[in-house]
């Protein structure tokens, strides 16, 4: 899972994505004329031929090193996972033939052992035979000390990993981890595809290998030619297990300016302009020829909390400040309408959400009682005091974001309607971002109030969020939140791996969460696409990555 600053959302630069219940939000097309006859293309199309952009350039082409959203979005056209993940919500076989589950008998009673059945006939785009030893090799790369990769959270509870035959492979588990399958070689909120070890194996690191920028996969495109800030092409993989590709070419270019992207989807110079900026809608989203696609997606935005310290220690200061944020105004004025309303941290698709949440209300008059409970009274020039000490608290958002200030502007002047003065200080987003050992301002505590952004996995799994043992440097509970009862219940969610056993126990956290506001949830997004109307078959999914279907798409 990842923490986005809005600069990097803006940028479409972090990693995304639990198990979900939905169905795609599609804009009609909004063409004004020019529209081809069924069955027909227009002249600036060009046949077999999907030119995709998007702001963000790839760090790398191999996930495992990645830290960009947009690493996972391309390795599904070169790449191969264990399962994808679709637009209906479930996982979907890819190099594994059957889902594991308690009921099929592919989880042990246990809860130990995890056994995969994997496809046969499947090829590495050099034609050596993928099998069961490839899924071990990557699990041992990943864990490999010497290996730069991002996490090692979800494989680092493995014991051992046998392969009884070429297309068995059986995960041997210290522990219970009821998240286990949505996360080994899948999509995770950490992606890593299966590597191959006849290429690889031979190397004590993989961090410099060549395999980075021209790597080798069982996908359906097979890749050419990377020229870094520039253009990525891809080309049909004739030997695809599934059979070639509708496509016969794909190409990806970093185009890293809104306005240019504007006029390139104008202009019909590219065919797909994805995960746009909720900034671009009112004039992007009515582009002649073009479909404007919504898809509501597992990632959240919200306004963090540092209980550590004062005021914000003070749960009806949290309270107040919630009661004192006009969250529909948000949505309308900073995000256009793209994104949506909702509570705590799992969207309303999702089969861990709680539908039984109160939404906490807009109400500034509920403010001001609360802060007047709990001793804070007003002054002459309207800001609060507590026994000489003034409500004062320090915003914190990511420098050269403009959706980061202009939230912040939003709310400054909010709170001080209720009587709470908040000033404003933007960090650089490295410093912002970076670890509790580099002194990063989220991770080390150095903040009061913060907007950022959260991208979950395709397990509802949110214990680094917010239990007590994962305060940094040891998680991703920047909050300093610790709630005992919620550890308890978060645990019970660990290690049963029932459907039913856990949901229950995601409807108390979500309670919990919403009353104890280590954040205070703003919207939850949905992924912004403009497509030609002359592709087909793009059906973008709600977790991790839109792009599941490659082998689909035509044009």
């Amino acid at each position: 899972m990842k923490r986005l600053g809005y600069l990097a959302v803006a940028l479409a630069i972090a990693l995304s994505a639990c198990t979900r219940v939905a169905t795609t939000q599609s804009g009609p097309d909004t063409g004004a004329g020019g529209s081809a006859a069924p069955g027909q293309r227009h002249s600036w199309t060009h046949p077999g031929i999907l030119r995709i952009a998007s702001l963000s350039d790839p760090d790398t082409l191999n996930p495992l090193l990645g830290t960009f959203q947009v690493d996972t979005d391309l390795s599904m056209f070169w790449g191969g996972y264990l399962f994808n993940y679709s637009d209906r919500d479930e996982l979907y076989p890819e190099l594994a033939t059957t889902v594991p589950t308690l009921a099929n008998g592919g989880i042990a009673k246990d809860g130990l052992t995890v056994t995969y059945h994997l496809r046969r006939g499947v090829q590495w785009q050099d034609g050596v035979p993928f099998d069961a030893a490839d899924v071990a090799f990557t699990w041992r790369a990943i864990m490999n000390p010497n290996n730069n990769v991002q996490t090692r959270t979800g494989y680092d509870v493995i014991r051992s990993i046998d392969t009884p035959d070429k297309y068995t492979a059986v995960v041997h588990l210290k522990q219970r981890f009821a998240p286990f399958v949505n996360t080994f070689l899948t999509m995770s909120s950490t992606t890593y595809p299966v590597l191959p070890k006849h290429l690889l194996a031979k190397y004590p690191d993989i961090n410099r290998v060549p395999f980075n920028s021209a790597p080798i996969g069982t996908g359906p495109f097979i890749v050419k030619e990377w020229h870094r800030g520039q253009i990525l092409r891809m080309v049909a993989n004739p030997h695809y297990w599934r059979g070639a590709p509708k496509l016969k070419e794909v190409t990806y270019q970093s185009i890293p300016d809104e306005n240019t992207l504007t006029t390139s989807i104008k202009s019909h110079d590219i065919d797909l302009w994805y995960n746009a900026s909720s900034a671009t809608y009112p004039a992007a989203s009515h582009v002649p020829d073009t479909r404007a696609i919504l898809t509501p997606f597992t990632q959240y935005t919200f306004v963090g909390f540092n209980l550590s310290r004062p005021p914000l220690s003070e749960l009806p200061v949290r309270k107040a400040i919630a009661y004192a944020t006009d969250r529909t105004r948000l949505l309308e004025t900073a995000t256009y309408g793209v994104n949506v309303a909702g509570e705590g941290d799992q969207p309303r698709f999702s089969w861990a959400y709680n539908a039984a949440l109160a939404p906490i209300p807009y109400d500034p008059a509920k403010a001001k009682a609360t802060l007047d409970a709990a001793g804070w009274h007003a002054g002459p020039d309207g800001i609060r005091t507590k026994n000489g000490t003034r409500l004062h608290v320090v915003f914190t958002t990511s420098a050269g974001s403009a959706l980061g200030n202009r939230v912040a502007v939003l709310l400054q002047s909010a709170f001080r309607e209720v009587g709470i003065e908040a000033e404003i200080k933007a960090y650089a987003t490295a410093q912002m971002f970076a670890s509790s050992a580099a002194g990063g301002i989220l991770q080390a505590g150095k903040y009061d109030v913060e907007f950022s952004a959260w991208v979950n996995g395709t397990d509802p799994d949110d214990s680094t969020t917010v239990m007590c043992d994962q305060i940094p440097p040891g998680g991703q509970n920047i909050y300093r939140f610790c709630n005992h009862e919620l550890d308890a219940v978060e645990r019970v969610a660990l290690t049963h791996y029932d459907r039913a056993t856990r949901k229950k126990s995601y409807d108390r956290i979500q309670e919990i969460l919403v009353d104890q506001l280590p954040w205070l949830t703003l919207w939850f997004s949905r992924r912004f696409d403009i497509a030609s109307v002359d592709l087909k078959n793009y059906k973008p999914a709600h977790s991790v990555t839109t792009f599941w279907n490659p082998w689909e798409y035509d044009i």
